[in-house]
């Protein structure tokens, strides 16, 4: 389907090629089942995201239950319901990726786990399980699926390379790899089964960077599997293969993996290489690093039991709690890369902390009695302490109103947003453009019901870079890059967001009665917050925008006013101008 309102004068987006199938396809499937409650397609869409989120609660039980048994599942499930990884775009209204991710994502790790620890010939259906959950994930987050494949791969690799370094010094191997090396092969047919015949992917991202570390562990897995099977019938022979193995192999996995990020762009390199960020990645807050305090709203203090739970993956060589210990390191260096990425950590996080807790509780409790009690006692108010830490901001963000009806912070629910919108829809011309900084090209696009010049999806950073231009010209200046949108743009609106402050002022004592005085968001949340981010889009240096857009006389002046009678209540509105 081609929806013409997106990318003014390239006539649209193939909704097909663009979008990944899965949030979709699930948004029908919700609305087919609520319509039957009495639910119509947009209150069922509304409702998807909290419906999912509220899912992750019992497959995270049942992925804590894997790892480590129903204490550690429960505790899991408890903590799901509180932690802001999970609540931050999953409440009602979030119709997007990430809460459908998550619940998808955590049955496929529990799959996996399953299939690794099941001791009966069951094992394979959960292997099976395993490919198609991991698989979806796929069709439903385009950024978060590329983790999960390649870390799969990642944790294959180590373990093999573990009992490979094993077999080279001549020392007996800990465990069997079968079900290590199937559950693994099956998994990533799924995902490369999913990816081929996704139309935004495509055969083609099987061997780009997307997927280097996910391919180069599938041939290292085979080659490995062979050589650690033939180890026991020909153990003189197989020794000075692997250790020869080894070495061509770490060669050619760096040289794989390395030539796999040359075609790794845009927020994938800048997730993984923090310097390499374009301004456009840059530009938008979730992909800014993840300051402390973000990082307490989060994971609070729950850092002493993950790192017990590494210690014992190491000193067990259990295979579960080596993959949750992996996953979470792992996500947690993107987490601190992308503040976005909690989301990501959340899956291996929160499993980590019950299982770290409740494995500390129980060698407690099997020291002496007084001694055993005091310590889980200390333990529960650790505990207790981090969850209290995280209520707070997740309630705070439960109850959050969305961003059409809030649009900057702090989120006060406001008809303003939507009502520019509909005024934009019913007052120009079914035809009409409209220029605007990419922030708002959907909701003109989708609820203003307009063609729009750029967009969210920032697919054409040349156009977001001309408009960037546009609004850091000289006013008596620019015609130049008005000029050039003309040539092919011919934006007809222009539209320009920015928030402001109601503030009744009593002047009766002047003769003057009550007046409004508008005042400027503080923190700003408009078009002059991210005019910096325009200027470094547009192409202009640091030292220019400091230079030129932001000179020393230009200073900020705090007055101290004396009020004699209660503060006045704030009230917000947002000031757009439509220019023709």
């Amino acid at each position: 389907m081609i929806f013409t309102h997106f990318w003014y004068p390239w006539g649209g987006i193939n909704w097909t090629i663009i979008l990944s199938p899965g949030v979709s396809w699930l948004g029908v499937l919700a609305y087919k089942v609520l319509s039957h409650l009495g639910f119509d397609l947009l209150q069922s869409v509304i409702l998807l995201p909290a419906i999912a989120n509220a899912a992750v609660v019992p497959a995270m039980f049942y992925l804590g239950y894997r790892l480590g048994g129903k204490y550690v599942g429960l505790l899991a499930a408890l903590w799901s319901v509180f932690t802001t990884m999970f609540l931050q775009r999953g409440t009602a209204g979030w119709f997007a990726a990430e809460p459908i991710f998550q619940f998808i994502a955590t049955l496929g790790i529990a799959f996996y786990i399953e299939s690794l620890t099941r001791k009966d010939n069951y094992w394979i259906l959960f292997a099976i399980l395993s490919a198609i959950f991991n698989g979806i994930t796929t069709w439903v987050w385009g950024g978060s699926y590329v983790f999960l494949w390649n870390f799969y791969g990642l944790f294959t690799i180590i373990i093999l390379l573990y009992l490979l370094i094993r077999i080279a010094r001549r020392q007996s191997l800990p465990f069997t790899i079968d079900k290590l090396v199937i559950t693994y092969v099956l998994t990533d047919l799924g995902f490369s089964a999913f990816v081929a015949i996704t139309p935004r992917y495509g055969f083609h991202t099987l061997i780009s960077g997307m997927g280097g570390v996910a391919n180069a562990a599938l041939l290292f897995s085979i080659i490995a599997y062979a050589l650690i099977k033939l180890y026991p019938r020909y153990p003189r022979i197989m020794v000075p293969v692997v250790r020869y193995f080894l070495i061509a192999i770490v060669v050619l996995v760096a040289v794989v993996i390395g030539l796999s990020f040359t075609s790794v762009g845009g927020k994938f390199l800048g997730a993984l290489l923090p310097l390499a960020r374009s301004a456009i990645v840059q530009s938008v807050a979730e992909h800014s690093p993840s300051t402390l305090q973000q990082s307490m709203y989060n994971i609070s203090i729950t850092v002493p039991f993950v790192i017990y739970t590494i210690l014992l993956s190491v000193m067990s060589l259990s295979l579960p709690a080596i993959l949750i210990s992996l996953g979470s390191l792992a996500a947690a260096y993107f987490a601190s890369s992308e503040v976005w990425l909690f989301m990501l950590l959340g899956l291996f996080w929160v499993p980590a902390t019950a299982y770290g807790f409740v494995k500390l509780t129980e060698l407690a409790l099997n020291r002496r009695i007084l001694v055993g009690l005091s310590i889980a006692a200390l333990l529960g108010v650790v505990l207790a302490i981090a969850l209290v830490v995280n209520i707070q901001p997740a309630l705070s963000m439960s109850i959050m109103p969305q961003q059409i009806v809030s649009t900057v912070t702090p989120p006060i629910p406001t008809p303003d947003w939507l009502d520019a919108l509909q005024w934009l829809s019913y007052n120009t011309p079914p035809n009409a453009t409209v220029l605007s900084w990419w922030d708002y090209g959907y909701w003109i696009a989708v609820i203003g019901n307009r063609t729009s010049l750029a967009d969210n999806s920032t697919v054409n950073s040349t156009q977001i870079a001309l408009i960037g231009s546009f609004f850091m010209s000289n006013p008596y200046n620019y015609t130049g890059v008005l000029d050039k949108l003309n040539e092919l743009h011919d934006p007809q609106y222009i539209l320009i967001f920015e928030p402001y402050t109601v503030f009744p002022v009593n002047l009766t004592n002047y003769g003057l009665g009550s007046v409004c005085v508008l005042i400027p968001e503080y923190p700003a949340g408009g078009d002059f917050a991210k005019s910096y981010w325009m200027a470094r889009i547009a192409g202009y240096t640091n030292n220019y925008i400091l230079n030129t857009f932001i000179s020393p006389p230009a200073r900020l002046v705090h007055r101290q006013f004396t009020y004699h009678t209660p503060m006045p209540h704030f009230t917000r509105h947002t000031t757009l101008r439509f220019t023709t």
